[in-house]
């Protein structure tokens, strides 16, 4: 059994801010998009689409829906940002784009929709279609209704979807981005590794949640907005579920599932646990067959393969050894700015893997009456190989003192 014992809170290095060439890199894959894509503009009001493009970070703004903010990137032009006057002070200290237009917010009948006009009447015409994000996968930091008065006032331009420029400009992740998700990756994987230290007898799932969260932002991570648990005897029922009162017991099975952030970048993978005493023979197989199906997917996960294939190298060996793998959706996805991003390994998902893209490999399996492991890595695509940014999990399901 795993001991009680405390692991040391590393110190690490903070990684330094993305510089400008970062950016001017990004508008200018931006602007080749939106050749090909025939649009004059990419018009963007979320959180990580704004902040990926503008470089802006706030503490405010994605917490109160009061004031929108937008981020305007012409084909031909200066980049202009289109926010609250509230937000220049932080605007100027953040973002690399200098031009600004700001309204006195929160101003409800008229949340900053003159300026958009102004903006977009005075772009260089050619196309008439300004991108916003309309697709799969996106959404809006704007009020709807503003959205369609918006399409009335920039006419001639006409409001189209700008997603498959967007999810094609991230989907290649850059060196620096892909160092903030190692590092959130490396921090979890203390925060995991220490867990026999953080639970005791008499904890609820919140309990123990709480002092998880707490442990990965003693350690570096900068927001933790997604920590889900599972939890009962012999295994678990649900992967998104949580944290509940339920008092936990010697006998448990349990996972927990991160996607916390640090520098804005997400990390998203699970590890399992048993309470007081191994797992069942049929959890201990399962658990296993979920490390070789992982493994299958890692292994996968190269360049000239698509994300259906690491989906089909994962399912393989779940189906090898009898497993019916029923509605299970995908076996992992893309990892970023956003905690699920494109593509989704999955069947019909024919989207090559080049490198710099950076997936989570998430092969699941049921057994006994309606319980469920899962199995959950972070990697990216490297020129020859996949490269592992988690730490592997055991192989043999740790046991907790309890």
């Amino acid at each position: 059994m795993a001991r009680r014992k405390s692991l040391p809170i590393k110190k690490r290095r903070e990684l330094p801010a993305f510089d400008r060439a970062e950016f001017e890199r990004r508008a200018e894959r931006a602007r080749a998009l939106m050749v090909r894509e025939r649009l004059d503009a990419l018009l963007v009001s979320s959180e990580a689409n704004l902040e990926y493009l503008s470089g802006f970070t706030t503490q405010f703004a994605w917490n109160t829906p009061t004031r929108p903010w937008y981020f305007l990137l012409p084909r031909e032009g200066e980049p202009v940002g289109i926010i609250p006057e509230m937000g220049v002070t932080n605007w100027r200290a953040t973002s690399w784009v200098s031009e600004i237009l700001s309204w006195p917010s929160p101003r409800p009948a008229n949340e900053g929709l003159d300026l958009l006009k102004r903006a977009v009447l005075g772009l260089k015409r050619q196309f008439s279609r300004v991108g916003v994000e309309l697709g799969p996968e996106s959404r809006i930091g704007m009020p709807v209704a503003d959205l369609t008065r918006l399409r009335d006032m920039i006419r001639p331009f006409d409001v189209v979807d700008g997603m498959h420029a967007l999810r094609e400009l991230r989907l290649v992740k850059s060196p620096a981005e892909i160092e903030r998700i190692r590092r959130m990756c490396q921090i979890a994987g203390d925060s995991f590794d220490n867990m026999g230290a953080l639970i005791e007898p008499g904890d609820t799932e919140r309990d123990l949640v709480r002092k998880f969260q707490a442990d990965m932002l003693l350690r570096g991570a900068d927001k933790t907005p997604y920590v889900a648990i599972g939890s009962g005897q012999g295994g678990y029922d649900s992967i998104i579920q949580g944290p509940l009162g339920r008092k936990l017991k010697r006998g448990d099975i349990f996972l927990i599932d991160t996607g916390a952030r640090y520098g804005s970048y997400f990390c998203d993978f699970d590890r399992n646990y048993a309470l007081g005493k191994p797992p069942s023979d049929e959890a201990r197989r399962i658990h296993d067959l979920l490390y070789k199906s992982t493994a299958a997917g890692i292994k996968a996960a190269r360049v000239g393969h698509t994300a259906a294939d690491v989906f089909a190298a994962q399912a393989k060996v779940l189906e090898d050894a009898g497993l019916v793998l029923g509605n299970v959706g995908r076996f992992g996805h893309g990892l970023g700015r956003v905690m699920t991003e494109s593509p989704s390994n999955m069947p019909g998902d024919d989207t090559p893997l080049v490198p710099g893209m950076v997936l989570t490999i998430e092969p699941s399996a049921m057994y006994g009456e309606g319980k469920i492991l899962v199995h959950e890595e972070n990697l990216v695509i490297t020129e020859d190989r996949a490269e592992l940014l988690t730490r592997r999990a055991p192989r043999e399901m740790p046991v907790l003192e309890f």
